[in-house]
């Protein structure tokens, strides 16, 4: 029978890549089905969705009278109808839900070849003594093959128990999380791994496969370290001192973050959030998250040195503020280690909660890892954006080794710096 590749391309797993050879193929959300969907996350699809049947005139697909239907190239299906699956052909489960691309292999194949392919199956049995033959007469060349492949068996079942110990641990590690209610993070934690996943089905040359072993382990000694991170403690020590920042500066306005660091509202974010070449900024405004209330705020301190890209700015009115819950004095973690951030990538156009008409911001707590290390800053492989500006950076025990001011254009966010601790220090030391 024909192989049958089923490539997701939306949903919980999309990227992840199927092939079948069976009669019968069980689509849906319940542990049994042979192409389950996230059980949590994809919600369309029904525990019982689909069935997928193969025979000598290729596969049918037939819904199984699911809640939200099946789509074949956008058209639904009667409930319990067989519909023929051709090469390219794109399926969705429910309206709204994850969508399959159908691949069939042979079908791309020119006319003569499959033809070909037909007969050579039909005339298997004519062939049984040229093959003893052929074994024979190539006996050494075989013994290479296997010893070849052999090795290459033994670099597939190691990645495949690391793909297993990948996604354990990337379970253990979403169930805390999930716990603590941090869904954007399980979601990013879970797209980390599947990228792994997806590279380590396309990785076919030995290179390649060494590639992706190196980059399973390390995510796993990475993931390892996050569960002994405790992000969750790390979250609730220091959420309430975060703050979202709205300045001008001239004609323009920025959105950034900052984080309180002594009791009567001194706040740390980055220079160019409150000053340019033409002057600091002529209004500031924080709001301390998860509270509606704008405060006015001033700039109180830059940076002595230009280059460094920090400020202090204080609130206005008196009272008693959230602080966060320690800074390292200096940067003493190694290339590799983990770290957390808090803050607002992408400012107000991320999700946030509100309070009548008033807005409510929500912090986003984003994971990485120490990239690099230099006199001058700290590099890290983690999401930022605009917003992020000025986002504290936790180390393992939650005490804040840097600040977020930039980060390496090109790189979808990922490769991001920070002022280290010891330029923070100095500038709060500086401070009366």
């Amino acid at each position: 029978m024909t192989p049958l590749e089923l490539r997701i391309l939306s949903g919980a797993r999309a990227g992840r890549t199927q092939t079948f050879q069976q009669t019968l193929i069980s689509v849906g959300r319940d542990e049994g089905s042979d192409l389950r969907f996230d059980p949590a996350r994809d919600l369309d699809v029904s525990a019982a969705h689909a069935e997928i049947r193969g025979g000598a005139a290729g596969y049918t697909i037939a819904d199984k009278q699911s809640t939200n239907g099946t789509f074949v190239n956008g058209v639904r299906l009667a409930a319990g109808a067989a519909h023929p699956l051709h090469d390219g052909d794109v399926v969705a489960f429910g309206a709204d839900g994850p969508t399959v691309k159908v691949g069939l292999p042979a079908a791309r194949l020119p006319t003569a070849q499959r033809v070909a392919m037909a007969v050579r199956d039909q005339t298997r049995g004519l062939k049984i003594a040229a093959l003893g033959l052929v074994i024979v007469v190539g006996g050494l060349a075989a013994a290479g093959f296997w010893a070849g492949r052999r090795a290459t068996s033994e670099r597939d079942a190691e990645i495949a128990r690391l793909i297993a110990a990948n996604e354990s641990t990337s379970r253990q590690l979403s169930a805390a999380l999930a716990r603590a209610g941090d869904t954007s993070l399980v979601t990013a934690l879970l797209q980390r791994t599947d990228s792994l996943l997806t590279a380590a089905q396309a990785a076919h040359t030995k290179s390649a496969t060494a590639s992706v072993r190196q980059s399973l382990r390390r995510n796993q000694t990475l993931q390892q370290a996050f569960g002994a991170m405790d992000l969750p403690a790390i979250h609730d020590a220091n959420d309430p001192a975060i703050v979202l920042i709205a300045s001008q500066i001239g004609r323009q306005a920025y959105e950034a973050t900052g984080f309180c660091v002594r009791p009567s509202g001194l706040i740390v974010t980055n220079r160019h959030v409150v000053s340019d070449s033409s002057g600091r900024a002529s209004e500031v405004a924080v709001k301390f998250a998860d509270t509606p209330e704008w405060r006015h705020a001033h700039v109180v301190r830059l940076s002595d040195d230009s280059t460094t890209d920090l400020a202090l700015i204080q609130v206005d009115e008196p009272g008693t503020f959230p602080i966060v819950s320690g800074i390292a004095a200096s940067v003493d973690v190694p290339v590799g280690s983990p770290i957390a951030t808090l803050g607002f990538p992408l400012g107000t156009d991320m999700p946030m909660g509100s309070s009548g008409a008033m807005l409510v911001p929500r912090t986003s707590l984003t994971i990485g890892s120490v990239s690099k290390l230099v006199s001058s800053l700290v590099q890290i492989d983690a999401f930022a954006s605009h917003g992020s500006s000025g986002s504290p950076v936790f180390d393992a025990h939650g005490h804040v080794i840097g600040v977020v001011w930039g980060g390496a254009p090109g790189t979808a966010g990922r490769i991001v710096f920070a002022a280290p601790a010891d330029q923070l220090t100095a500038l709060l030391a500086a401070q009366p």
